[in-house]
């Protein structure tokens, strides 16, 4: 048992039984914390639990960190935690804990459009119960938990000017971390080559025309998000027409 959690095989399959009973298990994960938060939990206990569980996949994510250079298997180009799923696991701890509404929803936005899709094209490679495996999970179902408990538990709502500001940041953050791919001779974000697999970038084209598919792509999936936050306004242009 203690083998398996630290020697890699690469033998995870996308759409397997393993894909497919970490998926469930993440959304009646999520469900049950958001309906906690909304029904159970004191509003003391709202903050402190939600800050706790974020606070677990981070802890996962510097876990990785820690081992792969302890062991001396650290790789610079690959286990700096500069994607954008990893960057938001360190984050979100503390945008529970404080409950910044601009920070929650600036990355509303990249966790429902870019991260959320992680857990149906992971782009995972070890088996449970590696510890990679187990900090995937862990990190991509407790952003989309505090992105989604903002809104459901927190009350916060999203405008266009929120949209407008993610986009501006998300381009701003990937102006950063661009260089330092080249510096590193690394792929954060997957601003230099599409990711390993079969994923959602396989639709946009070749590298680096898919950095623009995937801006415009940005704009449609934002817009969408957007949609259920102004449907009290939609809906009543809908009837007239």
């Amino acid at each position: 048992m203690f083998d398996t959690f630290f020697t890699y095989t690469g033998q995870f399959t996308n759409y397997s039984w393993e894909h497919g009973i970490c998926f469930v298990l993440t959304i009646i994960f999520i469900s049950y914390v958001l309906y906690a938060g909304k029904n159970v939990w004191s509003d003391e206990k709202k903050r402190q639990y939600i800050t706790w569980i974020c606070a677990f996949g981070a802890m996962t994510q510097l876990f990785k960190v820690i081992v792969k250079h302890q062991t001396g298997i650290f790789d610079h180009t690959n286990d700096v935690p500069l994607h954008l799923c990893n960057l938001m696991t360190l984050v979100m701890p503390f945008i529970m804990w404080y409950k910044s509404r601009i920070l929650w929803a600036i990355t509303f936005f990249w966790i429902m459009a870019g991260c959320a899709q992680s857990i149906i094209t992971p782009t995972l490679t070890e088996t449970l119960p590696h510890y990679e495996a187990i900090r995937y999970w862990a990190v991509h179902g407790v952003i989309i938990l505090g992105a989604l408990y903002g809104w459901y538990v927190y009350g916060y709502q999203l405008t266009w000017k929120d949209a407008v500001a993610s986009v501006f940041s998300l381009n701003a953050l990937a102006a950063v971390i661009y260089p330092i791919n080249l510096f590193l001779g690394s792929n954060y974000m997957y601003l230099n080559a599409k990711p390993p697999g079969k994923t959602f970038y396989d639709l946009l084209g070749p590298w680096p025309d898919y950095i623009l598919s995937l801006e415009f792509a940005l704009l449609i999936f934002f817009s969408i998000i957007l949609i259920p936050f102004y449907w009290g306004k939609i809906k009543p242009v809908l009837k007239l027409t």
